[in-house]
Order: C-alpha cells, then sequence, then structure tokens
C-alpha cells in the first residue's frame, strides 16, 4: 500500500476538480496554516482566540473547511464547529462541511461526525471513537444548552489534555455577551466560556465577513481575538464594491421609497417593483438556463420584513402571480402575449450583455421557468427547516431573518429588499446575500432596493476596505489587534452603528453628527501665527478668484482632498488636543484622510471683511471667538442681493458630503487682545469614525 492521502491533499484534488486554480488554492492553505500556527499544537499557549475576516457570500464554508482538514493533518483530534444559530443554517452548513471532506463517501474510516451530542451514551461513545484513533468532528447548534452539554461531554470523555480546535462560524451573531452593560453575562456567552474553560488547550477561530463586535469588544473579553486573519475571495468574486460601485449602472435598481414595507401594514397587493423585480427573475432565469443548464438551481430572494405574518402575505400574493402569468404564458399565442415586465426586463437584461433567444424559444423557456417556479417560506412559523434545491430548478424564497447570516442561497440572482435599512451595519451587510457571482453572471444580477438602503450599503464599501486596510497596515506595524479599536476604529456611513448597542461597551465617535468644526481658539503665539499666514500665502489663496457667494464674494481655490489635508490641515498650528473647544484636529485629519475618492475638488475658501481685512469678532480668553462664522442676512427679498451665512457657503446645504475648508481670517474686537490672525472651519462631510472608550476602563 501506498502512503496515506493527507487531508489537505484529498481536499485539494477535490478543490481542483471543481475549478478552484491552484493560485486560489494555496491562499486557502496558507490562511489555514497561518492561523494553525497560533494553537496549542505550534505554540505553548494554552488557549487561543483568532478571528478569520472574509466576506459576504466569499466561500467562508470552504476556509473553514480546509482549517478543519489541515487540523486533521496536525494532529487535531477533536474539531468543534459552531456552525449556526438557527437548524436551518446548522443542517446546511453540516452537510456542505461533510460533503466537502467525503464523510459520506468515504472508505478510510478516518472521521466520525457527532452533531449536539450530549448525555451519558454519547459520551461513552465519543470515549470510543478517540480510543479507536478517529477524528472527531462535533458540529452544535450556537445554543447554550446544546453547547453546555459538549462541554460536559467532552470533560467527562477525558478531553482535557487534547489540542481541540473550536471554530465558531458567524461569530459576530449569536456567541457574544449581550449583557454586557448590566454586568453579567448572557447564556450563550456564558456556556461558550465553559465549553473552553472544559478544554484548555484550544483553538478558538471566529469567522465572519462583519467583524465589527469582536474587533471593538474590552480586551478582557475571552472572545477579543488575538490574531486576525484576512481571507481572500477567489478570482471573480462579487461583492458589494461590484455590486454598489463599479457595475451599479448594470446591477442595482432603486424602488420607490413609498414601496418600503411599513411595521404595521399587510400588504393587499404586490408592490409595483416587485412585480418588475419578479418579472426580471423571470426573463433572466430563462435566457440563463437556455445558455447553460448546468447554471441551476436559480433564486429570487424577497426581504420585506422580520414579521411572519407579513412575509406570509407576500408568499400567497406571489404565488397567486406565478398561477396568472403561468397561464398566462402557456396559453400565450407568441411572445408578445407575455407579461410587459417581462419583456421588458428581457429587453434591458440583454441589453446589458446577455445571450438573447429567439422569440419562439424565448415564450417556450418562460413557460417552463414558470412552471419550476417553487415558492419557499423560510421564517420561525413555517415548518421548512430545510431548503431542498434538488426539487426544482427555480426557487423563489420569502422570508426575514432567518435568511439574513450565514445562510447561502444557492444561485442567488435576483434580491428584492424593501425592508426599512437598518442603522446595524453589520445587519444591513449580512442581509445582502446577493454576492459572490462571478462576474460574466453580473447582467442577470439584479438587486432591488430603496434608495436609503442602496446609500448605506454603497457606503458600508467603503467601511469594509478601510477596515481592511487599516488593520492591515496597524498589525504589519508590530501593534496589536486589541489596541486597533482605541486608536484606528471605524470609518461609518452617517446615521449608523457598527453592530448591537448590547454587546459593546462605550464607544467614542467623532463627527457623529456632521457639521461644522471650528478652530475657535486658536493660538496667539506669534510663531504659530505666521506658520499659518504662510500656509495661506504658498496656497495663493489671498489673490484667488472671487466667486459670489450671494451678497458676498470670497476668494475661492479648488484642490484636491489629499492635497488639503496634505497642504492645510496636517500642518496647520497651534492647535493641540484640548486647547479649543470642540476641535480634533488629528481626528479630523485621520477622517478625511480615510474618506474615498482622496482625487475629489474640496472648496478652500477665504472668509474675510468685504474691504479685504480682518472680519471683528468678541474673543473671549476661555473659549475664543463668539460667532466665528458669520449668520445669515435676517431678510431675504426676491430680486435683492442676500447672504445665506458661512455656514451655507462651498455648497453643503445642497450636498452635506462635501468636504469644504474655510480659512477665516480675524481678529478680536477688542484693541490689542487678539491681533490679525488666520483659523480654521472645516465641513467633513457625512461619515464619522467611531473607536473604543478608553476612558471607561481607566
Amino acid at each position: 500500500m501506498g502512503p496515506a492521502v493527507t487531508e489537505r491533499e484529498r481536499m485539494d484534488m477535490s478543490l481542483a476538480d471543481r475549478g478552484f486554480t491552484g493560485h486560489t488554492r494555496d491562499a486557502i492553505w496558507a490562511s489555514a496554516t497561518s492561523i494553525l500556527s497560533r494553537g496549542p499544537l505550534a505554540t505553548d499557549a494554552g488557549a487561543t482566540t483568532g478571528l478569520a475576516l472574509g466576506y459576504v457570500q466569499s466561500g467562508k464554508t470552504t476556509a473553514i473547511t480546509a482549517l478543519i482538514a489541515a487540523a486533521a493533518d496536525a494532529g487535531y483530534r477533536i474539531v468543534v464547529a459552531m456552525l449556526g444559530s438557527t437548524n436551518l443554517l446548522l443542517d446546511q452548513n453540516q452537510e456542505r462541511l461533510a460533503t466537502a471532506l467525503g464523510l459520506d463517501t468515504r472508505e478510510d474510516y478516518r472521521w466520525v461526525s457527532m452533531p449536539n451530542v450530549a448525555g451519558v451514551a454519547k459520551t461513552k461513545e465519543l470515549k470510543n471513537w478517540l480510543a479507536r484513533d478517529r477524528t472527531l468532528l462535533l458540529p452544535v447548534l450556537k445554543h447554550p444548552g446544546r453547547i453546555e452539554a459538549l462541554a460536559k461531554t467532552l470533560a467527562a470523555a477525558g478531553a482535557a489534555e487534547l489540542p481541540v480546535l473550536i471554530v465558531d462560524d458567524e461569530a459576530d451573531q449569536a456567541s457574544l455577551n449581550t449583557q454586557i452593560k448590566q454586568g453579567n453575562e448572557s447564556r450563550t456567552y456564558e456556556a461558550v466560556s465553559q465549553l473552553r474553560t472544559l478544554v484548555p488547550r484550544h483553538l478558538y477561530v471566529q469567522f465572519t465577513a462583519t467583524p465589527y463586535a469582536p474587533l471593538l469588544l474590552d480586551p478582557d473579553d475571552h472572545l477579543k481575538p488575538d490574531f486576525v486573519e484576512l481571507l481572500h475571495p477567489g478570482p471573480g468574486y462579487t461583492g458589494g464594491r461590484e455590486f454598489f460601485i463599479e457595475h451599479a449602472d448594470l446591477v442595482v435598481r432603486p424602488i420607490p421609497t413609498l414601496d418600503e414595507q411599513q411595521p404595521r401594514t399587510l400588504p393587499t397587493q404586490l408592490p409595483r417593483s416587485l412585480v418588475e423585480a419578479f418579472g426580471s427573475f423571470v426573463a433572466g432565469t430563462s435566457l440563463l438556463l437556455a445558455k447553460d443548464k448546468d447554471a441551476a438551481p436559480v433564486s429570487m430572494l424577497v426581504h420585506s420584513t422580520q414579521r411572519n405574518d407579513v412575509q406570509a402575505r407576500y408568499h400567497f400574493l406571489l404565488q397567486r402571480l406565478v398561477r396568472r402569468w403561468t397561464e398566462a404564458a402557456l396559453g400565450a399565442p407568441d411572445v408578445s402575449a407575455l407579461p410587459k415586465e417581462v419583456l421588458e426586463e428581457r429587453k434591458r437584461i440583454t441589453d446589458a450583455g446577455a445571450h438573447d433567444l429567439p422569440d419562439d424559444i424565448f415564450l417556450e423557456q418562460v413557460g417552463l421557468v414558470l412552471c419550476e417556479t417553487t415558492l419557499w417560506l423560510v421564517n420561525s412559523v413555517s415548518d421548512i427547516n430545510k431548503v431542498d434545491w434538488h426539487l426544482a430548478p427555480v426557487h423563489v424564497l420569502v422570508g426575514g431573518n432567518k435568511l439574513d447570516r450565514g445562510f447561502t442561497v444557492e444561485g442567488l440572482t435576483v434580491t428584492y429588499m424593501n425592508r426599512p435599512p437598518s442603522e446595524q451595519i453589520d445587519t444591513l451587510e449580512q442581509r445582502a446575500r446577493a454576492f459572490g457571482y462571478r462576474q460574466d453572471l453580473l447582467p442577470y444580477c439584479q438587486f432591488f432596493a430603496s434608495p436609503r438602503t442602496l446609500k448605506v450599503l454603497r457606503e458600508i464599501v467603503d467601511t469594509e476596505y478601510d477596515l481592511r486596510a487599516n488593520l492591515r497596515d496597524w498589525l504589519a506595524e508590530g501593534h496589536g489587534v486589541s489596541s486597533w479599536a482605541d486608536h484606528v476604529g471605524l470609518l461609518l456611513p452617517q446615521g449608523t452603528r457598527p453592530t448591537r448597542q448590547a454587546v459593546l461597551g462605550v464607544l467614542s465617535k467623532f463627527n457623529e453628527k456632521p457639521g461644522w468644526h471650528q478652530l475657535r481658539r486658536p493660538s496667539l503665539q506669534v510663531s504659530d501665527r505666521e506658520a499659518n499666514a504662510s500656509i495661506v500665502d504658498r496656497l495663493g489663496l489671498p489673490d484667488a478668484p472671487t466667486l459670489s457667494y450671494g451678497r458676498l464674494d470670497h476668494p475661492t481655490l479648488t484642490l484636491k482632498l489629499a492635497d488639503v489635508v496634505e497642504r492645510v490641515l496636517s500642518l496647520w498650528r497651534g492647535a493641540a488636543p484640548g486647547s479649543s473647544p470642540g476641535w480634533r484636529q488629528a481626528e479630523l485629519v485621520d477622517l478625511l484622510e480615510r474618506l474615498p475618492h482622496q482625487h475629489l475638488a474640496v472648496p478652500v475658501i477665504l472668509m474675510e471683511h468685504p474691504n479685504g481685512g480682518p472680519r471683528d469678532r468678541e474673543w473671549d480668553p476661555e473659549l475664543g471667538f463668539v460667532n466665528l462664522m458669520q449668520g445669515a442676512d435676517p431678510v431675504h427679498s426676491a430680486g435683492k442681493p442676500w447672504y445665506p451665512g458661512d455656514r451655507a457657503v462651498g455648497g453643503v446645504a445642497a450636498d452635506a458630503e462635501r468636504v469644504v475648508v474655510q480659512i477665516h481670517r480675524v481678529k478680536s474686537t477688542q484693541p490689542g487682545i487678539v491681533p490679525e490672525l488666520f483659523t480654521l472651519a472645516v465641513h467633513a462631510g457625512r461619515r464619522a469614525i467611531v473607536r473604543k472608550d478608553r476612558h471607561e476602563r481607566t
């Protein structure tokens, strides 16, 4: 007999058969090796916590399976896999793991899978398999009772001396302590802690695409990661950047705000935009399956609310629409008799690059797709515990929270999300289950949502990439994960929060309520005043062309955002922390440096007296200049010059996202108190920096 095939070799061959390139496979195994290098078999550490950070729908299950396979080769005899907080999710992930590891087809007797183990009988069975040199895969529901039972079983079976790999999928969801602000421990969090205590030699790896909560935990939280592994999707992955920025004109379909589902309203008919979305799904699926039958299953997701009764009404109304369209398609004498929504979407999809069909074949395909459309109501009161993708080639899933996080909708092409947007970016990002397709299938993919939802999803893309880039840089500089949240933190869209408030302590926020940042109390030191005047002169601002802002004209330059930060804000002198009320120059520079589109134009405006001299302002020794920014004229008469006030100068009234820098030339009204000098007012747009508040722990 030849040498035994390792778990890595076995899985690597399977990945190659599935079309994974050598480069992609190498990256998968490199991540697995890197994670295992932090565990008890490679270090002296008893217990280590890691965070494996991927993208939504980017193949985290493949990364988890590879880690488990590599762990088995390395000598881990027990793998605990917390694969979901619902049976639907647990069953899906457990089945995918078993298939990837070949547990149902292998004959080498290497593995034993024992889900949700508990009790005396299972303890004896577990001990028996360990004695027979098996590697145990222990999938468990993320539920306190199940985890506690597993922990006791492992302890009774003598597993305390064995190295254990614990995998926590969607780790930011149910494992965290939701009673931190009450000074208590929630049941699931307590159960996980008990499990970790009873198997002290373990590597605990959290997998998620939305790591905001784990990264913002207090340093003494046992789930705070000690290290982070950045997972990389394979070539062709389509995520938030591809959907909402690069190919938004192809994929994104805004729906009327009035079509957002209201919390307490049962719909009597389908929103017009949902009928259009279903027309897009029918047309796209007909074209796609005619081109490639192996593309099945193809699916549509309808996410309207968390309320079960409203979901049930959508399910009923969609059933009625499918029956009506099926009858129309099967009885149609020609393609023109098809619903107009199908015909309009056919044109849209083929104009976007999809392969078209002759009319008679398209008509036949539409009839087939409608006949095969299988509707699923997936929520906490429906009796569906598993979506059987093998029943039909075409599926429509209607649901809410049960489909939010971790659940993979096979072959998803059309998403209709008329649920009002969540303030929590991890929740909203996880709802966008549409990601993962190859770019060549984008013409068939459509994402229907309200402008409010789409705006936040676009801005979350910036949050996601900013987090990964700054976290990578921070770790590369030799800093620890625990200090990242204090010093770097998150760049968030305005009006949002990173995660559930219940799982975090106090956060500090900069620019949470967008507006003007004013340096009211600038330095009076001669050297600082001269240095700032030199900045203004080097810009050429005093000689810049004047622009009309109503009754007043102001010299105005236009610079790139990156240049404004480099040439003005980073160099501005005399604004040490605490020197001026509300002015936080380091945070302001950090925020502006992290904004996307550093090449965009920023107006730099010299605010001075109309005669060219400094403005006179009252000076308070403690607070600085009073009313630094001039207000609007009290009366606005039609046809007469009027000034809207400094706060409106620069275009922020029309575009609150805009960055504007005003340089104010001022002196005190009291002679000799404050000589002429320059100071700043900056409008920083509508993004916020959120950090862990260090003061609460001092």
